[in-house]
């Protein structure tokens, strides 16, 4: 609890739901759609690119913590794309869902796939990554072409830790949504 009087308030205000005409309603269905469409779509080219690259690591390398983890990352990455097409993919409407039903059921598909992005999308990649990382501080010289030492190391940790903390905002974004449709609590 709070000793702000202000905040607390300011926490117990009603949210007033949002009314929205069909076409609005459909408007907004479409555009969650093709958002979630898009997005899927540069991931999973990310994912192709990623694995197109360590492919190449895993020929190109003959050190064993290299290979390994590249296989590590490939399976990863294939475990990734098969998660955002099963967790945070766009579900087609049921014939027998109302409209502001079924949008409420895609923001919250939504939703819950970014608020465990940690778990599917980052968890996978992670044992590869230490591996691989393994291989490049003590299996290359210092002429390799991957940076090496803590501060790189921080950096990649750091960019895992910015594609959560950007998928918790979009989900608290999406709930935020959710709380204005007529019926949520």
């Amino acid at each position: 609890m709070s000793n702000d009087p202000l905040k607390s308030l300011w926490q117990a205000q009603e949210v007033a739901p949002v009314h929205f005409s069909p076409e609005e309603l459909g408007k907004k269905s479409r555009s969650l759609r093709w958002r979630v469409s898009a997005r899927n779509a540069l991931e999973y080219l990310a994912c192709v690119l990623v694995i197109a690259g360590f492919w190449n690591y895993l020929r190109e390398f003959p050190q064993p913590l290299l290979r390994l983890g590249s296989a590590l990352i490939i399976v990863g990455t294939l475990y990734v794309a098969w998660q955002i097409h099963r967790r945070a993919s766009s579900m087609p409407a049921s014939p027998g869902l109302p409209g502001l039903d079924y949008h409420r059921q895609q923001l919250e598909r939504q939703r819950d796939a970014l608020r465990s992005v940690w778990a599917w999308y980052i968890g996978p990649l992670v044992p590869g990554m230490v591996v691989f990382r393994w291989g490049v501080e003590t299996q290359l010289d210092a002429s390799a072409p991957f940076a090496r030492g803590l501060y790189a190391n921080l950096a990649i940790a750091a960019v895992m830790m910015i594609v959560v903390l950007i998928n918790l905002y979009t989900a608290r974004k999406l709930q935020r949504q959710i709380d204005q449709l007529p019926g949520s609590n």
